[in-house]
C-alpha cells in the first residue's frame, strides 16, 4: 500500500527517514518527499490516508517519478556523474530498466548535488530526479521494484522509490 502523510514542507532530509521509519516500526518502508506531504510505500498497515499501489501487468505503458543517487564504481568507490552528463544518467536508468523488467520510452532528468545530514554527519549524495515514461516488461520483476525500490543507495533519505 501507499500511504500520503501531511507534513511541513521544511521537514527534509534524515528526519524524513526517522519519521518513515518510526511509523512503520521496524518494517521495510519506501518514502519520498512530495513536498508538503510524505509518500511512504510499506506493507505495514499505517493509520494515515492510504491508496493502493496500481496492479502492473507485462506490456502497460506508465507515467514514473523516481528519485536516485545515481553513479558507478571506480576502484571500488562510489563516484558521481559531472553534473551535465545527463547521457550516463540516462544510461544507468536504462541498466535499472533491464534488470528491474522495464523499458524507458521517454526520459527527462535533472540533477544537483544534495548535503544530507544524519545526525552529528554530513555527507553530499547525487541526486537525480527522473520523470518519463515506461513499459512494463516483465511484471513480476517490476511488481518488485514498486516494492523495493530501484538503486541501491541512499534510500534512507528518500531515493529510490518507483512512483507510478
Amino acid at each position: 500500500m501507499d500511504y500520503a502523510m501531511q507534513k511541513p514542507p521544511s521537514v527534509r532530509g534524515y528526519a524524513l527517514h526517522r519519521i518513515a521509519a518510526g511509523l512503520a516500526d521496524g518494517e521495510k518502508v519506501l518514502f519520498a518527499d512530495c513536498g508538503d506531504h510524505l509518500l511512504l510505500r510499506t506493507s505495514k498497515p499505517l493509520d494515515v490516508d492510504r491508496r493502493k499501489v496500481r496492479t502492473i501487468t507485462a506490456g502497460d505503458i506508465v507515467g514514473f517519478e523516481l528519485r536516485a543517487c545515481v553513479g558507478k564504481k571506480v576502484k571500488g568507490k562510489h563516484r558521481y556523474f559531472h553534473s551535465s552528463d545527463w547521457r550516463s544518467r540516462h544510461d544507468w536508468l536504462e541498466r535499472q530498466g533491464e534488470a528491474h523488467g522495464f523499458g524507458i520510452i521517454t526520459l527527462h532528468c535533472t540533477t544537483q548535488l544534495q548535503t544530507v545530514k544524519a545526525g552529528d554527519r554530513e555527507f553530499t549524495v547525487d541526486q537525480t530526479d527522473f520523470t518519463g515514461v515506461l513499459k512494463v516488461t516483465d511484471a513480476e520483476r517490476f511488481n518488485s521494484a514498486v516494492a523495493n525500490g530501484v538503486g541501491n543507495k541512499a534510500k534512507a533519505f528518500g531515493f529510490g522509490m518507483l512512483v507510478i
